[in-house]
């Protein structure tokens, strides 16, 4: 197939030519080992010790290649010791002219087989202290001073994604000090503007039309470095995430400026199929959505990551989905399982198996979009609506929850949650099962402070629970949906495709919120306020309960 399928030059029997360098011939660039290919300078049967052996010069002669060094030739050996198992507990060894045969050559086969696959499925943990090679201090943070180096001690492997955002507690407190002081400047005299209003803590900004044309422009932006080193995945995986604000709110999406770094190369050519590939993906996505690109700026760093501003609209912005809005006796719906951050953390350590990446990955390239037009259909059973992404499941149930608490119309509201209805990724699963946790999972997991069961629900469901508070990127829609149209509402999501069955499920109830139930298991008030950027700073009390 190769001499079929490719340009490259090949073998009368149909191997790629390569020189002793391993580069294709007539063709700088390609290089190729093992089975592949035959070496036109020292021709050699095929046998697996010629792919090992072609490892490491195969490796220099990349890293050489991409940085502009000369080539280096490598010769390989002649002979080699040949193993072959014929089935049955026995085998047959030869090397050059000479050949043996017996059970305790087969046996001799079978350890070095296995101890040859332990190297690739037992590895070193990358959390060991001695890992001095792994934990190197990049150069750039050494520059920032012992702070930032105390930091990225304290937790060298930072996740990308949404995984990489400043924690809701942070941003809550700054976002109150910068209004405070617009406030403050606009008292004084210092700013010729009228004081802002109250921060809206919704997935989007809406900005009202003039009346001549009506509706409302819905404005959003997301931005991180990636955490997958295919760009064209990250690029797809980046714009769903950055559409999925305006797919919360129930807008059409309608524009994108994108906001691209790419890491520095010492070839042009390696620069521009980077971007490339990144913005392929990130067209693609859009583009399904019917958002345009149109434009952007681009830069050099030390990462890829990649950020879109979206321009969305709606017609009627009385029909927008809100955080707010949700009424006692709603059911809550999830339409993405949960574990994108302790997957990909896992992964950081290649921990996480192929499979579960690739399962997640898929969970993560699908839009939001087809979903948020299912709920436009059942509007009036649809009391509320956010995306689950960095703040995790809790932190984001928990901003709808007290972002009734500011208008006096509508119910003061609780939640109970069921561990075993929430659909879970199974790599996250077993990462958990690990105790491999995102980086920004310690700041989520002060959401804990509204569970009410706290202790007893971390104690019973030691795997699922933690999950509760992992940040996930590309996540799902979280409803909170009237029990008349609930049945209806899931079932028109799980026909829709391509999501399979259990990308929506009802996980738990809305109730009533009050000073009594919000006593802990031994009836004690709890005393510590949870600060999320729902809240606005201000005590969110123990809210939740956790059924497991």
């Amino acid at each position: 197939w190769l001499a079929e399928s490719t340009p490259f030059p090949t073998t009368d029997d149909g191997f790629l030519k390569v020189n002793d360098t391993y580069q294709c011939i007539d063709y700088p660039g390609v290089f190729a080992a093992g089975d592949c290919c035959g070496m036109i300078d020292h021709p050699r049967p095929k046998a697996g010790v010629f792919a090992v052996r072609a490892g490491p010069p195969l490796r220099d002669n990349l890293v050489a290649f991409l940085t502009g060094k000369p080539l280096t030739s490598h010769q390989p050996q002649q002979e080699f010791l040949g193993l072959i198992s014929t089935g049955d507990k026995y085998a047959v060894a030869s090397r050059g002219f000479f050949a043996i045969e017996g059970a305790y050559l087969w046996r001799m086969k079978d350890n070095i087989d296995r101890k040859w696959m332990e190297g690739y499925t037992d590895l070193p943990s990358m959390d060991d202290d001695s890992s001095e090679a792994i934990y190197s201090v990049p150069s750039n943070v050494m520059a920032k001073g012992a702070e930032a180096m105390a930091a990225f001690s304290a937790a060298p492997m930072r996740c990308g994604g949404c995984g990489a955002k400043v924690g809701a507690t942070t941003v809550s407190r700054v976002l109150d000090a910068v209004r405070e002081r617009r406030i403050f400047r606009a008292q004084n005299g210092t700013s010729k503007s009228t004081p802002p209003p109250p921060i809206d803590h919704d997935d989007a900004a809406v900005v009202m039309l003039p009346k001549e044309g009506g509706g409302a422009m819905v404005q959003t932006i997301d931005f991180f470095r990636s955490f997958v080193s295919d760009p064209f995945i990250f690029g797809k995986i980046a714009a769903v995430h950055a559409l999925s604000d305006c797919h919360a709110m129930g807008a059409n999406a309608q524009t994108a400026l994108a906001l691209a770094v790419v890491p520095y190369a010492a070839v042009e050519s390696i620069t521009e199929s980077t971007l490339l590939s990144m913005l392929s993906g990130a067209s693609d996505a859009l583009e399904s959505d019917g958002c345009d690109l149109v434009g952007g700026h681009t830069c050099e760093g030390a990462e890829l990551a990649l950020g879109f501003s979206v321009n969305g609209y709606v017609k009627d912005p009385t029909k927008l989905f809100r955080k707010r809005g949700g009424k006692i006796g709603d059911k809550i719906v999830l339409t993405k399982p949960i574990g994108t951050g302790a997957l990909f953390a896992a992964d950081m350590r290649v921990k996480c198996k192929g499979p579960h990446v690739e399962s997640a990955l898929e969970s993560m390239c699908q839009s939001n979009g087809p979903t948020s037009r299912v709920a436009l259909e059942f509007h009036e059973g649809v009391h509320a609506c956010t995306d689950v992404t960095g703040f995790g499941l809790a932190g984001h149930l928990l901003e709808m929850l007290v972002s009734n608490d500011d208008d006096t119309n509508l119910d003061t509201i609780g939640a109970i949650i069921d561990l075993d209805k929430i659909p879970y990724l199974e790599g996250g699963l077993e990462s958990s099962t690990s105790g491999i946790y995102s980086s920004l999972h310690t700041e989520n997991y002060r959401s804990r402070r509204a569970i009410r069961n706290h202790v007893v629900a971390a104690a019973a469901s030691p795997i699922k629970y933690p999950l509760i508070f992992d940040p996930q990127t590309a996540g799902g829609l979280l409803f909170f949906v009237s029990p008349d149209t609930c049945e209806a509402f899931v079932k028109k999501l799980q026909e829709r495709e391509p999501c399979r069955e259990s990308c929506a499920a009802v996980i738990g109830e809305i109730v009533e919120y009050s000073e009594k139930n919000s006593m802990n298991s031994h009836g004690i008030k709890s005393q510590e306020g949870v600060c999320t950027i729902g809240s606005g700073g201000k005590s969110s009390g123990q809210r939740v309960t956790i059924r497991y």
